[in-house]
């Protein structure tokens, strides 16, 4: 088969109309080459300029979207992608853009993987990226309410509150408040998954650093066990005492979730310090890891149990 013609520059670096072609003196049938894909109706993107990954693919599919249909703006799983939340992986490779627009609109948006929702939206609830208009964390939170698990919701809620680490991550305050998702539950009335999302605010706490660490709390909580404090310090006393991930502090009992980067050889000296800190001061230190988390926390949950009995006796 003959090569198709070389598209001028325009055309490669980025998405295009199917209605720019005949202008640059190119007939419509050559979106049908093999060197071209399309990004919904009418609009399409040369094979140099797509992005490496299927989720920048998404969010680049989702950008040109939301400013080919500026009525519209990005929501729920979309949204939250962007605002990096923790999601469940089947939601965060569905490969659907989801864009939302006011409730009470008649016109209804009818593309290839695309959700389109009607919603009430309040002032504030909506930001700018990239030159397009998106919900907020706090209402990508609320709108997710529909799609996910109460446990699910508390695991993005935890993220959104915790205190950032500045070092590290650049920024000094938490992407949301208790307060602000509270107050979107109580004015948004009516709304689909409320309920929910009520559910899930009462049970959102600040400092979980991850989701298992929230999952591990939940559990807890789930077997009937006394809700453990966060980031609790061994010795109160000192203004810079390491701290655990949790624990209870009348019993000087601490757990900690070891993730991946708990187990390098940075960390794992760091970890070591920190626990010579709580042994010599009388905590008792349970960790726990993948394998507990595989099994939904199961065996941690029994052996908290088990050194709550020990550590209550007299």
């Amino acid at each position: 088969m003959r090569r198709p013609r070389q598209l001028p520059n325009g055309f490669t670096g980025g998405p295009f109309l199917y209605g720019d072609l005949p202008g640059a003196g190119f007939s419509q049938e050559r979106v049908r080459r093999k060197d071209i894909s399309q990004l919904s109706w009418g609009i399409h993107i040369h094979r140099l300029a797509v992005p490496d990954t299927p989720q920048t693919q998404i969010l680049q599919r989702a950008l040109i979207l939301a400013r080919a249909l500026p009525e519209c703006w990005l929501s729920h799983t979309t949204a939250a992608q962007i605002h990096r939340l923790p999601l469940p992986l089947q939601l965060a490779h569905d490969g659907t853009v989801h864009l939302s627009q006011p409730a009470g609109t008649t016109h209804r948006i009818r593309r290839p993987a695309v959700t389109h929702h009607r919603v009430r939206i309040r002032a504030g609830d909506l930001s700018e990226w990239n030159g397009v208009t998106m919900t907020t964390p706090v209402r990508t939170w609320f709108d997710m309410a529909g799609l996910l698990s109460v446990d699910e919701l508390v695991i993005i809620g935890d993220h959104l509150v915790r205190r950032p680490y500045s070092s590290y991550e650049g920024r000094f305050e938490p992407y949301a408040t208790l307060e602000q998702l509270n107050e979107v539950v109580e004015s948004m009335h009516g709304s689909p998954g409320r309920r929910r999302a009520m559910a899930a605010a009462d049970l959102v706490r600040v400092g979980a650093d991850s989701a298992r660490e929230t999952k591990l709390r939940l559990a807890l909580i789930r077997a009937g066990l006394p809700e453990p404090s966060l980031q609790v310090p061994a010795r109160p006393d000192w203004p810079h005492s390491p701290c655990a991930d949790m624990g209870y502090p009348e019993l000087k009992l601490a757990m900690e979730y070891d993730g991946a980067t708990h187990f390098t050889v940075e960390q794992a000296r760091f970890d070591q310090r920190r626990n010579n800190t709580f042994l010599s001061a009388g905590w008792t230190v349970l960790h726990f890891n993948a394998d507990d988390n595989a099994e939904g926390f199961a065996s941690a949950v029994r052996q908290v149990a088990e050194a709550i009995s020990r550590r209550s006796r007299p």
